[in-house]
C-alpha cells in the first residue's frame, strides 16, 4: 500500500448551501449497500438536485465497504469520520497494534479478502474526510459528527487532534449521562455512534444511529429538523 502515514484529517469544514437545495443527513451504514440505496429511495433522492451527509461508520461489519465507499464517490457524499474508519486508518497508516486489534473484533476483518488496491483507495479516501462540518443553510448553524462532547465549541473548535477525535468520534458522555443542556454554540447538532431503536433529541443534540441490531439507517432532511428545533 502506498498511503500517507500521517493523520491529517482536517477537524471541521465548513459549508453553505442556499435555502433551494435540499440537504439530507444519514446515519451509521455498517457496509451495508442494500440498506443505503433503500434510505435514498425513501426520499427520491436525486444527486443532481440533492445534498447528502453522512456521519461516519460506513465501513465495517457488513460486506459493502468498498462499495459504499465508491457510491459516495458517485453521489457526492460529504462524509465525515467515524470511530470506524479512525480504527482503519490508525491500523493502516501508523500500524497501532491496539487498534488494529480493536478493528478486527469489532467489524474489520473485511479487509482481510480485501486487495491491496483497494484499501489503498479506501485508505486514500477516507484520510481526506473531516472530523465535523459546520452546515450554514437556511439561518441555521448545524453541526454534523459522528459523536460530540456536551462542551464542544463549534465555532473555535479545538486544535488539538486527539482532544477532536476524542470528542467527535468516540464520545458517548450525552447519551450515557443524558445531558439535555443545549449547546449554545450551534443551533443544533446531529450525530450517529450511540445506537437507538428511534431517533431523538437530547439538548439540541439529534441522535439517529438506528441501523445496528437489524434496525435501518435513518435519513432526515434538514428543513424538517428545523423547522422541528424551531418548536421545540
Amino acid at each position: 500500500m502506498n498511503c500517507d502515514a500521517h493523520l491529517q484529517n482536517p477537524i471541521q469544514v465548513k459549508v453553505h448551501f442556499d435555502a433551494n437545495k435540499r440537504v439530507f443527513v444519514i446515519g451509521d451504514l455498517d457496509a451495508d449497500l442494500a440498506k443505503f440505496e433503500q434510505a435514498l429511495k425513501s426520499v427520491n433522492f436525486d444527486k443532481n438536485h440533492d445534498v447528502l451527509f453522512s456521519l461516519g461508520d460506513v465501513i465495517d461489519r457488513g460486506a459493502d465497504s468498498v462499495k459504499l465507499i465508491k457510491r459516495f464517490i458517485e453521489l457526492g457524499v460529504y462524509m465525515s469520520l467515524g470511530n470506524h474508519e479512525h480504527m482503519l486508518l490508525e491500523s493502516l497508516l501508523t500500524h497501532d497494534k491496539d487498534y488494529f486489534s480493536l478493528w478486527v473484533k469489532n467489524g474489520g476483518r473485511w479487509h482481510i479478502d480485501t486487495s491491496d488496491e483497494e484499501l489503498e483507495f479506501v485508505c486514500n479516501y477516507l484520510r481526506n474526510r473531516p472530523l465535523s462540518y459546520l452546515l450554514d443553510y437556511r439561518g441555521a448553524k448545524i453541526g454534523l459528527s459522528h459523536t460530540v462532547s456536551h462542551n464542544w465549541n463549534w465555532l473555535v473548535p479545538a486544535n488539538d487532534k486527539q482532544l477532536a477525535v476524542s470528542a467527535l468520534l468516540w464520545e458517548r458522555t450525552i447519551v450515557k449521562q443524558r445531558i439535555v443542556e443545549d449547546n449554545p454554540s450551534i443551533s443544533f447538532s446531529i450525530h450517529g455512534h450511540n445506537t437507538t431503536q428511534t431517533p431523538y433529541w437530547l439538548g439540541n443534540t439529534y441522535h439517529i444511529d438506528t441501523n445496528y441490531l437489524g434496525g435501518k439507517p435513518t435519513i432526515v432532511e434538514l428543513e424538517r429538523l428545523i423547522n422541528q428545533n424551531s418548536s421545540i
